[in-house]
């Protein structure tokens, strides 16, 4: 079963307390392991309450020297808690504004479903309980930008601001959420943050409304910092800007690109048809794919088997790249390919000059790696900038970055010689979250392919060699 934290705010005294431990429904307690009071009251009531035989009610305490903290701050200090004490979902309620009574509604799609965030959604409805506290005007004005954020953000919600929440604990060890502001920004952070990662959202109909905050100047302030976390997401992505906190950790999973400047693409078409491919660091095996078309035979090697390896490899070999390439396989490969494979190795020499063991006499190399001199790289070290990610060419997992004079160097110095050179444009389908079919990011990517073949060294977004044996190893000599 589920263990379920409910994080309380806004508890200004023990009555205040005790009323929202009263109106939690049986159907919730059940679920409920604990309810902490994260701000307000500093110590439970005396006597105390007959709740804690359903669940356990404490009150959390932050370091007195950090004096009062701020909305943002509080934020974190819970969901902190909650991972540390290893809960399943945390439930975000202040007290005397959120309505306890939604609780079973609003763990529902946690508990039957995947992990998920499950949002209470206010009503645009007036009623003589919601006239004075959340007047039409203000509920239509959050409406308003509900609907600009998801524009901006290419999603669909119908209420940014609400803070009521419950969270699948497990995800926040992947999204960054100490990095967030520690005012209400927070909240729209935070809900741009499970965007990037792909949490899907649940929204629950709160047949019911309430201010998130009260003092007009206040919301609109919120509203408007919701709008810039929403634009500087989006500055972000376009790397623009770098943001540690946008930077969540995807679990990546790489997909094909489709775009006719990708490496993908470029690599496929270099081969020939009916030839064979020993592709090194294949991960998912998704060259396989549009190479099956053409009567390539692939076969597969990467450290372990991927749960979605392709159909289309005609084998695999589980193998670390790191250790000496010893496979039970012959000269008999028309290409090794190793794309985007050697900036993650330290044995990257003995790597390359193993692969000559497989390639025909007249087979060829293909290799890709990124341009770690992309111009946008170097203004971002001109402002003092060198922000590592999931992925890309700043991938946290890589352990050396090239140039292209670099780059060659080290094909060269393999026993190789380079007879080929091929450049790609801007990942734009990955930056736009776009198919690659769209005739706009398709335009954007041949004109930025363009620059990138005119000035590699500047625009270049990944240099592809493609190079021929020089050197033939022990079958060089004969008795």
């Amino acid at each position: 079963m589920p263990r379920v934290v409910l994080l309380l705010f806004d508890v200004p005294d023990t009555d205040a307390l005790r009323k929202t431990l009263d109106r939690i429904p049986e159907s919730a307690e059940g679920w409920l392991e604990e309810v902490v009071v994260m701000e307000g009251v500093r110590e439970l009531p005396a006597p105390r309450p007959a709740h804690e035989a359903r669940f356990d009610v404490l009150v959390h305490r932050s370091p007195e020297h950090a004096g009062e903290p701020g909305y943002g701050r509080r934020r974190k200090d819970a969901l902190e808690y909650a991972v540390r004490r290893g809960f399943d979902i945390a439930v975000q309620l202040r007290a005397g504004l959120h309505p306890p009574e939604l609780l079973p509604a609003l763990l529902a799609p946690l508990l039957d479903g995947p992990p998920a965030l499950s949002v209470a959604r206010r009503t645009l409805r007036r009623s003589a309980a919601d006239d004075s506290r959340r007047p039409l005007w203000r509920g239509i004005a959050g409406a308003l930008a509900s609907g600009l954020m998801n524009r901006l953000l290419g999603i669909r919600q119908h209420d940014h601001a609400s803070s009521y929440r419950a969270i699948p604990v497990p995800v926040l060890s992947r999204i960054p959420f100490q990095l967030n502001s520690d005012d209400v920004a927070f909240e729209s952070e935070f809900l741009i943050q499970c965007r990037a990662l792909g949490l899907p959202t649940h929204e629950v109909d709160a047949k019911t409304s309430w201010p998130e905050q009260r003092a007009l100047s206040a919301s609109l302030l919120a509203g408007c910092a919701a709008i810039g976390s929403a634009l500087d997401y989006r500055f972000h992505q376009l790397h623009l800007t770098r943001r540690g906190r946008y930077l969540v950790d995807t679990g990546v999973q790489y997909t094909l690109k489709q775009s006719s400047t990708s490496s993908h693409a470029q690599i496929a078409a270099a081969v020939a048809a009916d030839s064979r491919i020993l592709d090194l660091g294949c991960s998912q095996g998704l060259l396989a794919r549009p190479l099956k078309e053409k009567g390539v035979r692939v076969t597969g090697v990467d450290i372990a088997r991927s749960e979605s390896l392709a159909a289309e490899l005609a084998e695999f070999h589980a193998h670390d790249l790191e250790q000496p390439l010893d496979l039970p396989l012959g000269r008999v490969f028309d290409y090794v390919v190793v794309s985007d494979v050697l900036e993650h190795l330290k044995e990257r020499q003995q790597l390359l000059r193993d692969t000559r063991r497989y390639l025909k006499e007249d087979g060829r190399l293909i290799v890709s790696t990124p341009n770690i001199a992309l111009w946008f790289y170097r203004l971002s070290l001109l402002v003092g900038r060198f922000e590592y990610g999931a992925r890309g060419v700043l991938d946290r997992t890589h352990v050396h970055l090239y140039t292209r004079s670099t780059f060659r160097r080290e094909i060269e110095r393999a026993g190789f010689r380079v007879v080929d050179q091929r450049v790609t444009a801007l990942p734009f389908e990955v930056v736009f979250d776009s198919t690659g079919r769209s005739r706009l990011i398709r335009g954007l990517a041949d004109a930025y392919h363009l620059l990138a073949r005119a000035w590699p060294e500047l625009f270049a977004y990944q240099f592809i060699l493609e190079a021929t044996i020089t050197t033939l190893d022990e079958e060089a000599v004969s008795s």
